[in-house]
């Protein structure tokens, strides 16, 4: 039996950059689609989000990935110029080649239809695009001509072949081959020319660009064959920027994504406009990117939300929310159907841990990273952030979290932990120079602090705070409503990373950056619980958290290892999730069940384990 098993995965979404198109890519078959984030290319199910596979080999930050035609490879770019070619058929993703392409950030790829060439552009210094055969790297014809960094690059799907580019310096270039050599340059563009794709037969190819134009052009020649225009704006397609284009599956319709926050569907042998999706009112419903499947037009805003689009009606069907960067706390709702998470940029997202679907706190809380959440009682949420206010919010366990007004109350230093517990209205805020005590979202005590507190854990009763410190001491207090007394002092090796009671409240358990777990026994006056140093993990360790029957506790560290701690054999070795989150820090875990337990990394990622105890 395996110690543990991966149950699923709900994906960092795509990372985004205002005013850059991001490539988004599918497979053949239309049922997976493709985007990076960080070092990591995720490759998602389009019925089954929940259902992800990542591949993490990338040395920098992927900027793009594009499946072959025959859908046995993938060829994923990143910001260094090099190129990996790798196996998308096993789950272990062998690597087939890798090829250092350009000095610098690539930004689109192109497989040619019998999946044995390659064209690849971005912003080098010697040379802006390269063409090679696949399997053995060598050149197969050169891509100069234009004088700025290549955005965008198309093969055409028949044969002759041709490769059209688009580029900084406002151009579009054919070339033809192979071996490809230049062969005309347009100049139908007044600004950077975003994208280039070819329809499926190859006898039309678009362009998209900053001016709010999309132009036609023959496929082999690439004489003008037309402009699409919204007679709603002036000359041009959209009144923002075009970032990105896509064919639908028969080739007579187009879809365009736009700076100007909507999608539009034309038909292209008419040059009709369609319909129009407006995704909303915000810069961050700005739209990098669109791609055409057989049931969905997928688009993805610059929040990093995916948008599916009916292409029927041209609504929105649904949208993957969630975040793109780091995760920063998490707390579980009581009755462990809900998970929220909060990250560095201070957004909110509530999980519905069944099936993996989310939704985003607006307007969001704090303004900066959040760096603690609890939920009380009555089901009301504590978020602690780096702008120095705690903040509670209602109706988090609703339906709608369109229109939340939380009560946020201004601390007097930045806030490093909060904690709560169950049985009281207290919540216990530790700051950077002193420890806070709220009643009923008032506060009622205050003990200033000469050390710098990092976290802090509620006993179940209300009674007790640990709270752990940067000068490596774990201290305990009494805390009632109007007065926090020490109590006891536990020294450790290292600044303090976290403490959690057991849900008996008769073990706590501290973590430090000495890569040490410390059970304490609270009825033996807190002396250590376990048989042997519990020291296997290789780097600080950042948190842990109880099993509900009070024996196990999960914990995570910056060696990207989760690892399982048994209190009833504490002698023997722990069960350890290696790699949890490839070349990722946790920064937070919980468990759901006596046999699950949810993780969430500094790759965004959240993921839900079963552990064979």
């Amino acid at each position: 039996m395996a110690e543990y098993t991966l149950d699923s995965t709900f994906a960092s979404l795509p990372r985004t950059t205002r005013g850059i198109p991001l490539v988004l890519s599918a497979s053949p078959d239309g049922r997976k689609f493709v985007y990076c984030n960080g070092n990591t290319v995720y490759i998602r199910d389009i019925e089954n989000i929940t259902d992800t596979e990542t591949y993490t080999e990338h040395a920098t930050l992927t900027t793009v990935a594009k499946y072959a035609p025959s859908g046995f490879y993938m060829a994923s770019g990143d910001q260094s110029g090099k190129c990996r070619i790798w196996d998308t058929t096993q789950s272990t993703h062998i690597l087939k080649a890798e090829y250092p392409i350009i000095s610098g950030p690539i930004r689109d790829i192109s497989w040619s239809d019998d999946s044995k060439r390659l064209a690849i552009v971005g912003e080098g210094r010697e040379r802006f695009g390269h063409v090679f055969l696949f399997d053995t790297g060598t050149s197969n014809g050169n891509l100069s001509g234009q004088s700025r960094a290549m955005t965008s690059i198309d093969f055409r799907p028949a044969r002759p072949y041709r490769l059209v580019s688009a580029s900084e310096d406002n151009t579009i270039a054919i070339f033809e081959g192979p071996p490809f050599k230049f062969k005309t340059m347009f100049h139908e563009h007044t600004r950077f020319v975003h994208c280039v794709r070819y329809n499926k037969d190859g006898t039309l190819f678009a362009s998209a660009g900053a001016d709010g134009k999309v132009v036609l052009f023959e496929g082999t020649e690439g004489s003008k064959s037309g402009e699409l225009l919204d007679e709603n704006c002036k000359d041009a397609a959209h009144s923002g920027g075009v970032f990105g284009l896509a064919w639908s599956p028969c080739g007579q319709k187009l879809v365009t994504a736009s700076g100007d926050k909507t999608l539009k569907l034309w038909d292209v042998p008419s040059r009709k406009l369609i319909s129009v999706v407006s995704i909303g009112p915000n810069v961050d419903d700005q739209q990098l990117s669109v791609m055409w499947l057989k049931n969905f037009i997928v688009s993805v805003s610059l929040s990093g939300f995916v948008n599916f689009i009916d292409p029927e009606t041209a609504s929105i069907a649904r949208i993957i929310k969630g975040h793109n960067k780091p995760i920063t706390a998490l707390t579980l709702s009581h009755d462990k159907k809900y998970l929220f998470t909060a990250d560095f940029e201070g957004n909110i997202t509530r999980w519905s841990i069944s099936n993996g679907s989310s939704e985003r706190v607006t307007p969001a809380i704090h303004k900066s990273q959040v760096s603690g959440l609890t939920i009380l009682k009555e089901g009301v949420v504590a978020s602690i952030g780096w702008d120095d206010t705690v903040a509670y919010s209602e109706g988090l366990l609703g339906n709608a979290l369109d229109n939340i007004r939380p009560n946020s109350i201004k601390l007097s230093s930045q806030p490093r932990g909060v904690a709560s517990s169950l049985s009281t209205d207290k919540v216990v805020v530790v700051c950077h120079k002193g420890i806070t005590v709220f009643t009923k979202q008032k506060q009622t005590a205050n003990l200033s602090t000469n050390f710098e507190a990092t976290c802090v854990a509620v006993s179940p009763d209300g009674n007790l705070a640990a709270v752990g410190s940067q000068d490596s001491k774990v201290r305990i207090y009494t805390v009632t409503e109007t007065a926090i007394t020490e109590k006891k002092v536990l020294p450790h090796a290292g600044a303090i990373t976290s403490v959690s009671w057991s849900p008996n409240g008769k073990y706590l358990v501290a973590t430090d950056i000495a890569r040490k777990v410390v059970p304490y026994s609270v009825d033996a006056d807190y002396a250590v619980a376990s048989e042997k140093d519990w020291s296997f993990h290789t780097a600080r360790v950042n948190c842990a958290a109880w099993s509900e029957n009070n024996r196990y506790i999960a914990t995570g560290g910056l060696d990207t290892n989760v690892i399982i701690w048994d209190l009833q054999h504490s002698g023997e070795h722990p069960i350890i999730i290696k790699g949890a989150h490839a070349m990722s820090a946790i920064n937070g875990v919980v468990w759901l069940s006596d046999k699950k337990i949810l993780t969430v990394g500094q790759d965004a990622n959240i993921k839900l384990w079963s552990v064979n105890l």
